[in-house]
């Protein structure tokens, strides 16, 4: 049985999609067939030194992969997917209304309150 380390996963709104290991792409529907035919094992290195086996779970409708590493019960290969990259967003200042009368006004009624 050839055995896979899983760096990443892929995944959208509906769960995990594809996992990327250190040979390759593959999509989950292909990796829960060689988990449960035996053929292939995939895991996930969680320290330098430990090896967290990647289980294929059954519930109605369907399979999903799970993994766990730190003995909670939820699935951490959530925790290996692509983070969307974040970008700055450009703050434009609105300019001031009313020209100068707005502004006198302004002034005015805010010093007095």
């Amino acid at each position: 049985m050839t055995e896979h380390l899983i760096e990443y996963v892929a995944r959208d709104r509906t769960g995990i999609t594809a996992v990327v290991t250190t040979t390759g792409v593959v999509d989950v529907d292909t990796v829960i067939d060689h988990i449960h035919a035996g053929h292939a094992g995939y895991y996930v290195a969680a320290d330098s030194w430990k090896r967290t086996p990647v289980r294929s779970m059954s519930f109605i409708g369907g399979s999903y992969l799970f993994a766990n590493w730190d003995g909670s019960k939820r699935n951490m290969l959530h925790d290996l997917a692509f983070r969307m990259p974040t970008r700055a967003v450009q703050v434009v200042d609105r300019p001031e209304r009313g020209g100068r009368l707005g502004r006198a006004l302004r002034a005015l009624f805010t010093r007095a309150a």
